[in-house]
Parts: C-alpha cells; sequence; structure tokens
C-alpha cells in the first residue's frame, strides 16, 4: 500500500511537472463552469427548500452563500479575460475561488443542519480532487488548511459528539479523497502517454521507427526556416540499389529487414540531432545542421556503402545504395535542397550506383 501511494507520489509528480501549461488553462477553464453549476443548482434548491421544507429548518441561511457564489461568479468572468495562465498563478486564482466557495456553502450547510453530521465539506474534498490538478503535497496541504478552518467553525457551532463525529468524517474524506486524486492522475497519465504514443505513431515510419515523409519535411522546414543565413546545412538522399531485386529473389520479409538494417546503420552514422526519415519505399533523407570538417560528409557515405555492402541479410550479400547530397550556406528552403539533393541522386545512380555525388549552391 505504502509503495503504492509513493509510486502515485511520483507519477503526479512527472504528470503536473510535463503538464503545466495545459493544467493551467484546464484549472482556470473549469472554475467557470463550475461556479455556474453551483449557482444553478444552489438557487434550486433554496427556492425548493424554502417552498416545501420544514419551517424549523433555517434555509434561509444559504442566501449568503448563495449572493457569495453570484459575486464570484460575476469576478470570474470579468477576471477570465485578463487571466495569464501561469500555473503558479492559476494556483493562487483557483485556491482564492474553491475557498471562498467551499467555506461559504460549508459554513451555512453546519448552521443549518446543527444536529447532524456535516456533509458539504467532505463532499467537497473528494470532488476537488476531480476538478483541480496540482502537486500531491499541495492539495494535501490546501486540504488540511480548509479542514482547520472548517473544524473551528464547526466547533462552536455543533455539540462535542457532533464535533467529533464531523472530525471524524473531515480526517476520512481527506484521506479518501488522496486516493481519488491518486486515481485521477494515474488515468490523466496513461491517457497522456496513449496521446504521446498516438502522436508519435503518427509521425514515425511503423517499419523503421524513422520520421515518416511528412514528418521529415514539417521538421526539415521548420529547421531551415529558423536558419540564420550563412549557417551550413548540407542534405543527404539514400536510395537503396535495385531493391526490387530484394524483394523479388528473397521476399519482402527480407526485404523489410533490409529496410530496418539500413535505418540502423544510418542512426549509427548520423547524431541523434540530425533529422533522419524514411521518405519513401527504400529512400531515406538526413538533414544535417552545422558545419562538418572537410571530407567528413564525403568519409559518412563511404562507410554507410561499405557496411551495407558487407552485410549478409538472410543470404543475400553486396546491397548497395546510391546517395545524394547538397551542401547550402545561403539559407535555402527544403523544395530547393531537395531537388538539389535528388538531381545529385539521379547522377549517382546514372553513374553506376553504389557511389555519392556532392552538389553545392554557387
Amino acid at each position: 500500500m505504502i509503495e503504492k501511494l509513493y509510486e502515485s507520489y511520483d507519477d503526479n509528480n512527472y504528470y503536473i511537472d510535463t503538464n503545466k501549461k495545459k493544467l493551467a488553462h484546464d484549472n482556470a477553464g473549469v472554475i467557470s463552469g463550475l461556479l455556474t453549476f453551483f449557482a444553478i443548482v444552489g438557487v434550486i434548491f433554496v427556492a425548493v427548500a424554502m417552498a416545501f421544507g420544514s419551517s424549523k429548518t433555517p434555509f434561509y441561511v444559504y442566501a449568503p452563500a448563495i449572493v457569495v457564489l453570484l459575486v464570484l461568479l460575476l469576478l470570474n468572468n470579468l477576471a477570465s479575460k485578463r487571466l495569464i495562465y501561469d500555473f503558479g498563478k492559476i494556483r493562487i486564482y483557483a485556491f482564492f475561488i474553491y475557498t471562498i466557495l467551499i467555506l461559504s456553502f460549508s459554513f451555512a450547510d453546519v448552521s443549518t443542519f446543527r444536529e447532524s453530521r456535516a456533509i458539504f465539506f467532505p463532499v467537497a474534498m473528494i470532488m476537488l480532487s476531480t476538478i483541480y490538478m496540482d502537486y500531491f503535497w499541495v492539495m494535501v496541504g490546501y486540504k488540511t488548511a480548509l479542514a482547520v478552518v472548517f473544524l473551528l467553525f464547526d466547533n462552536v457551532v455543533k455539540n462535542r459528539e457532533l464535533f467529533l463525529n464531523d472530525v471524524v468524517v473531515v480526517v476520512l474524506s481527506i484521506v479518501a479523497s488522496m486516493f481519488c486524486y491518486s486515481a485521477v492522475i494515474s488515468v490523466a497519465l496513461s491517457r497522456h502517454e496513449d496521446s504521446e504514443q498516438l502522436v508519435k505513431k503518427s509521425q514515425t515510419d511503423l517499419l523503421t521507427g524513422l520520421l515518416n515523409k511528412i514528418s521529415f519535411e514539417e521538421k526539415c522546414s521548420s529547421y531551415l526556416e529558423s536558419r540564420v543565413i550563412g549557417a551550413k546545412c548540407t542534405m543527404f538522399i539514400f536510395d537503396l540499389d535495385d531493391f526490387k531485386d530484394v524483394n523479388d529473389h528473397f521476399g519482402h520479409q527480407t526485404g523489410d529487414k533490409v529496410l530496418k538494417l539500413f535505418s540502423e546503420i544510418l542512426k549509427g552514422y548520423f547524431h541523434p540531432d540530425d533529422v533522419i526519415g524514411r521518405v519513401g519505399g527504400d529512400e531515406f533523407m538526413v538533414l544535417v545542421l552545422g558545419d562538418m570538417p572537410d571530407g567528413f560528409a564525403e568519409r559518412r557515405c563511404r562507410s554507410v556503402i561499405h557496411e551495407l555492402k558487407t552485410t549478409d541479410v538472410d543470404g543475400d550479400k553486396g546491397i548497395t545504395c546510391s546517395i545524394g547530397i547538397a551542401e547550402d550556406t545561403q539559407g535555402h528552403g527544403f523544395e530547393d535542397l531537395y531537388k538539389m539533393a535528388d538531381a545529385a541522386l539521379y547522377k549517382a545512380k546514372e553513374g553506376g550506383k553504389a557511389q555519392f555525388i556532392k552538389e553545392t549552391f554557387a
């Protein structure tokens, strides 16, 4: 049990740390809906209670809480347009709203039902766990502070026996709310991970794990647009020679193994910061930003060709690739670089394959 709580604590911290901007918007956004919901339900409750309830139960005590609620609703409508969606600032704003809302209705609840256990405050503690996201220790501290204020008022209004009952109920509700909060975080974290997986799948080639054509082009375009004029970049296009023969003679499973192998070769020879993608059936591209030592691109291409050629895949040995290279320091975009690299690749194919050709913008 303790180990599970500790894991939940770590999960909570991780989720908050990685989603602060989103949570700031979510925590602020839910306030408007909550205030509107409480305003409608509160007005209906008091109206029905005063019309059909017992005269011995002073439901008019809820009137100040309803007024406070309506004032908060008005203030929120004015403030929501000026909110700065910073996680820490939204926390202060949310705690201000929730403190006034919870305590005003809790005090009204205690004042109305002096001979029974508190209902609103324990429910509010659990409800808060589902509508507001923050660090675990912050939630515990905030709820504990609210509980102290509530119980001080409860002690004044109720007799000792009922007060002690309320103490037990409040403590249990806070403990229960922590378990509830842990479950909410677990579900949110699971959805977050699922969402990340979906994004990753939409951006990558399922066979090789490299970027797919669309993602490769988008990432390259983004990098190139932010490049300073004069900064060097190099684009490589790799095309496996006669790859159709591999599929025809050895089967598509062997062909898939070759593609996976080649993707690993590229990842081994290029830096993780370089942009690597599979942009076609047997066509791969790499974008390298920044200077490379003289002759480094050529040596890298020779190494790629050699390793691919000397690797045996299901008895198929001697597979080669042709490479087109485009170098630029003049700030050209993706399309220009691609056209030049593709033209260089065409020359490499026409010149006998298993070689590389490099072109540079004049």
